[in-house]
């Protein structure tokens, strides 16, 4: 009786749908899943540090909660999770067969019905992981550890960047940018600042006016990274601040015109193929264990300018600075990635590829001239 009624207050607190009243062993997914999304929304439930939850973290969680409903209606039964307060060998064996049926099922349905590739999908399973921990560790919810089956091997891809010469052309061609549309000069200006201060899009266009300062006659940025909450002072060099001055927005607060970034990343790719970057450079990824190459809608391979995208500015800034010297510490710094950061690492994997690279085509001419 104590175990039934402590069960019932704990299942009306969380506002969780319960299955068979009478034990009150099990609760539903979907409502679970649900209240999970609005205590992360309304601040109740933070990151390790104690920040909020960012909007765009809120917006995943919405996104799979959308895939769990429509797989739901395949099933014949709702999706429940059991309480296993006391269990025994046989109730955790039918609990792991459950949970792994459930895992493969939702795999097969995403790939079939969404055409999902194996990143997305483990993006979806961690997002799953994430939301039994919740129950498990901050409600206190005896739910096992059955989550732990869903996920997928981890695959690392090579972006595409923007390398010093093609950014050079960016920044000193001015032939090429007179020859654009006002609106695709707008974004080439914009694009060639995002590659210089390694920004992300949101936090490069929400700076404002007086984000610009001058001491001792050197401009600098003074940017709060939503993601991070990091706090940075990016100083910025002259043809950098000619742009800024170029683009910067007479009657509103903001330094840059507001523009959506499906319409910028548009602009880009318009914009590089006008540069001429229409070279062919296959999109690889992995597609149920074997790596397969993705094809536009017209089912041509991706050339090098449909790659590009507003997220190319950071990788590309973050690279570059790598690659020219710049120390990791002060690189970290600008970019807003904190000590130990898996995704920083990243960078500099790809800075020393890029090296290798050009090492390996400098040592050819070389060759190539004796």
């Amino acid at each position: 009786m104590f175990w039934q009624s402590l069960m019932f207050f704990i299942c009306r607190y969380l506002r969780i749908s319960v299955v068979n009243k009478k034990h009150m062993k099990q609760i539903l997914l979907l409502p679970a899943f649900q209240e999970f999304i609005r205590v992360s929304t309304k601040g109740k439930r933070r990151t390790a540090s104690g920040k909020r939850l960012t909007q765009g973290t809120v917006q995943q969680y919405q996104v799979v909660l959308q895939y769990l409903q429509s797989f739901e209606t395949t099933l014949p039964q709702a999706i429940r999770i059991q309480l296993l307060y006391r269990q025994t060998q046989r109730q955790f064996q039918q609990e792991a067969n459950y949970w792994k049926k459930i895992k493969l099922a939702l795999e097969q349905y995403l790939r079939k019905q969404h055409n999902c590739l194996d990143v997305y999908i483990a993006a979806v399973f961690k997002v799953l992981k994430t939301f039994f921990n919740y129950l498990r560790k901050e409600k206190g919810l005896p739910v096992g550890e059955f989550h732990r089956q869903f996920r997928l091997p981890s695959y690392q891809y090579q972006p595409v960047l923007i390398d010093t010469f093609q950014l050079q052309r960016l920044i000193h061609d001015h032939n090429f940018r007179n020859s654009l549309q006002k609106h695709l000069a707008e974004s080439l200006d914009l694009f060639v600042v995002g590659c210089l201060v390694g920004l992300r899009y949101i936090d490069l266009i929400n700076l404002k006016k007086t984000s610009l300062s001058v001491r001792n006659d050197q401009y600098y940025l003074q940017v709060l990274t939503q993601k991070t909450g990091t706090q940075v002072n990016i100083p910025l060099p002259g043809y950098a601040v000619e742009i800024i001055d170029r683009l910067k927005q007479k009657r509103t607060a903001y330094l840059f015109k507001r523009i959506s970034n499906t319409n910028f990343n548009l602009h880009l790719k318009q914009m590089m193929e006008l540069a001429g970057y229409t070279y062919s450079v296959p999109k690889m990824r992995y597609s149920q264990g074997r790596l397969t190459e993705i094809k536009t809608k017209e089912g041509n391979s991706f050339r090098f300018c449909d790659h590009i995208s507003s997220h190319t500015m950071r990788r590309t800034a973050i690279t570059n600075l790598l690659v020219l010297g710049v120390p990791e510490m002060v690189v970290r710094k600008i970019s807003g990635h904190a000590a130990g950061s898996k995704e920083f690492y990243r960078y500099i994997s790809l800075a020393q590829d890029y090296t290798n690279r050009h090492l390996t085509d400098a040592y050819d001419k070389l060759l190539k001239t004796a």
